[in-house]
């Protein structure tokens, strides 16, 4: 064992799936709200959400890409051990 470890035993360090999950979920929310934005007749600016809505489209495409990377190197790993 580490001897750090019992110094930081309750110290976490996310996984990279909980992280994509993260990153898929605000990617989400901002969509919504922005999907709000563009839906309602009364704003006239539509450049900020529809720029917005870019941003939470790649936020949310690269928490799939982590989620898929992670799910390769325990598939990986898996077959390493195996």
């Amino acid at each position: 064992m580490n001897p750090i470890s019992p110094t930081f035993s309750s110290v976490t360090t996310p996984s990279a799936a909980s992280s994509g999950r993260a990153a898929i979920a605000t990617g989400t929310a901002q969509l919504d709200r922005d999907a709000q934005q563009i839906a309602n007749p009364r704003n006239q600016d539509l450049a900020g959400p529809l720029t917005d809505s870019k941003q939470a489209q790649q936020l949310t495409e690269a928490g799939a890409a982590v989620i898929r990377a992670s799910d390769k190197m325990l598939g990986t790993l898996l077959d390493t051990l195996a």
